[in-house]
């Protein structure tokens, strides 16, 4: 007799949750409202570059920066791809943290049925945090729906509510595939755990999902409930496939948020996020970082996240978004007499957005005399960016010829010696260089804490994870309300006979605008001329030939 209740009870269930779509959806059908694929997906989103809200030791790249980083990518006839830096090493826990990518779409949405499919995520990486949300406009009074995310090497997909007060879930087993692990939604001071439901299935995240070839997530949102699915690769519904979604034909979702929560008073305005953080509250949270079953500090032999992010960047090819399409359903009137007006917007259809200067100033054509003519631009050399600064002596802690018999015969051999460092002995140790016209002599820093202006100097200054988009020209010293940020295009690269050494290395030139934010010495530290310069100037100079020597003994193993 129970059981037969039991029974009757899930039947019952499945019922009411089939009738709740149907007649939710009775005389409507989902439509196509936006669309983000092909070479063009980047355009209909903006790139977040402030701190990261959740002290992630992560540093988000712009557009621009993203692009030169080789970040992102877009194509019409290949996935959309988003990453991470995998190449940088990061000398100290304490400057700013992995370069990443952080979008969040232009377009907004109260209701609506959101689709995403993926082919790879960063997740199954110790270290890694991303996420596939959507966000209101003031968090939390407009919520946050955590769609797909999770850390380290976690292998189940976690979805979350994150609201203001008087918001909870039922969390009823009978409606959902997926396992309630918490019911209060709102944020509180000091906790901010949100109403989770996790999918066990290994597939849903992490290693498995990648392993799987990915899938399709989808959210459904109602003033009545949020509901997600995921559909592993090779059983995501025809209608999905078909651009004409039903979700009434989907099953059971893998949650169903429904419960002493008004839908429509905690959830307003979403953006779709994708991100991919590193450490922070989540991930580098010493209980979850050391947990008991399978650490990441027992795997990676590293005692806290940051280190670990911080000193193994191949650990982090892994960590990227494959994608797609992103897509966004809205409900329409399904009646014969019915017409929509509405025209969706499909980003591989929308005229290209330059990414690059389109003023019709002519470009100048590079040659082996970078200063004057580049003077505060942005000019590759190798691998590496450095801003040009003519006329400038950037102060820092010296370092060392980067090997005894390295000659310097101009400001590009200068440069060019600060590659070496950074290329061939330790990443983003020489992080400017101050070159003495006269005597040609050169001083590489290892950091910047002044750039004053002397006329009888060249400077030269990396741009890279510490300092992606700052410029030091004191024309264009502007407010941190300025929206103008690095607009970069390469040109073709000049190409010189460097006397000290046998190979060749190029420059090309990148032209540069004002960033949205000025801050001196960004992540760079430093200073000029003090009894602490003198002291780090010792202890750089013993711990580069400590450097050197192990360089040197590299070699002659090999």
């Amino acid at each position: 007799m129970a059981v037969h209740s039991f029974l009757s009870l899930q039947l019952l269930s499945a019922y009411l949750l089939h009738f709740s779509r149907v007649s939710g959806q009775t005389g409507s059908v989902y439509q196509l409202d936006t669309e983000y694929s092909g070479t063009n997906f980047f355009d209909g989103w903006d790139f977040y570059t402030g701190a990261d809200p959740t002290g992630g030791f992560v540093t988000y790249y712009s557009r621009s920066s993203a692009q030169l980083a080789g970040m992102i990518n877009s194509s019409d006839t290949s996935p959309i791809y988003i990453g991470s830096d995998y190449s940088s090493y990061i000398s100290s826990t304490q400057a700013a943290g992995r370069p990443s990518v952080r979008i969040s779409s232009q377009r907004s949405w109260t209701h609506g049925l959101f689709i995403g499919d993926f082919n790879h995520a960063p997740g199954g990486v110790c270290g890694s945090w991303p996420a596939f949300w959507t966000l209101g406009p003031n968090w939390p009074y407009t919520g946050e729906i955590d769609i797909m995310e999770g850390v380290n090497l976690l292998t189940n997909n976690a979805m979350t509510l994150h609201t203001n007060p008087n918001c909870t879930i039922a969390g009823d087993s009978r409606t959902m595939t997926g396992q309630l692990q918490t019911t209060n939604c709102a944020y509180y001071p000091g906790y901010n755990v949100g109403c989770g439901i996790s999918d066990n299935r290994p597939a849903s995240f992490g290693a498995g999902f990648n392993d799987a070839g990915g899938g399709v997530y989808a959210m459904q949102w109602t003033s009545d409930y949020i509901r997600i699915w995921f559909f592993q690769r090779g059983s995501i519904p025809a209608d999905i496939l078909s651009r004409t979604p039903n979700p009434a034909n989907w099953g059971l979702p893998a949650a169903n948020m429904q419960g002493s929560c008004v839908i429509d008073d905690h959830f307003q305005a979403h953006k779709i996020v994708i991100n991919n953080a590193f450490c922070g509250e989540y991930a580098g949270v010493a209980s979850v970082w050391n947990s008991s079953t399978g650490s990441c500090a027992a795997s990676t032999g590293y005692s806290t996240c940051d280190q670990y992010v911080a000193s193994v960047p191949g650990a982090f090819q892994a960590s990227y978004w494959s994608v797609n399409s992103i897509r966004v359903y809205q409900l329409v009137a399904s009646s014969p007499n019915a017409t929509s007006t509405a025209t969706p917007y499909i980003a591989s259809d929308q005229p290209s957005q330059s990414t690059v200067s389109t003023t019709s100033t002519a470009t100048p054509t590079p040659t082996t005399s970078l200063c004057p003519s580049y003077n505060f631009t942005v000019v590759r050399s190798g691998t590496l960016n450095y801003e040009i600064e003519c006329g400038v002596n950037p102060g820092g802690s010296d370092i060392a010829r980067p090997y005894p018999n390295f000659v310097v015969n101009s400001f590009e051999d200068c440069v060019a010696g600060c590659s070496y460092w950074n290329v061939n002995i330790t990443a983003n140790i020489c992080g400017a260089v101050a070159y003495q016209i006269s005597s040609k002599a050169c001083y590489w820093k290892r950091n910047v804490g002044s750039t004053p202006l002397n006329s009888a100097y060249n400077g030269a200054r990396l741009i890279y994870y510490a300092y992606p988009q700052v410029t030091d020209n004191p024309n264009l010293v502007t407010s941190s309300t300025s929206s103008t940020s690095y607009v970069a295009t390469v040109v073709a690269p000049q190409t010189y006979v460097n006397p000290s050494v046998s190979s060749t290395t190029s420059f090309s030139l990148i032209t540069g605008t004002p960033a949205s934010s000025f801050t001196d010495g960004i992540g760079m530290g430093g200073g000029s001329g003090t009894a602490t310069d003198l002291v780090f100037l010792f202890l750089d100079h013993l711990y580069l030939w400590i450097c050197r020597i192990d360089h040197f003994n590299h070699f002659a193993v090999e």
